[in-house]
């Protein structure tokens, strides 16, 4: 999986930014991150992604290679 964007509009960013995670803390994970995992501990987002202290779950669209972030926390 390779993620070239990350989306970002009025309708995810207050469920991203609720627990205290910037959106730049998660625009980093996702667009630097090597390693991503299926999402089965939750029923919100397809994949998840931890590293620097955070876990973001989120939505993949291969078409455009863009995740769109549902939730954001820290570890």
């Amino acid at each position: 999986m390779t993620i070239q964007y990350v989306e970002l509009d009025d309708g995810n960013v207050p469920h991203v930014t609720r627990h205290g995670v910037t959106l730049t803390e998660v625009e980093t994970l996702l667009l630097t991150a090597t390693r991503f995992a299926r999402n089965k501990r939750s029923p919100v987002g397809d994949y998840v992604a931890v590293g620097n202290g955070i876990r973001v779950n989120f939505i993949y669209l291969s078409k455009d290679h863009t995740a769109r972030p549902i939730s954001a926390w820290r570890l």
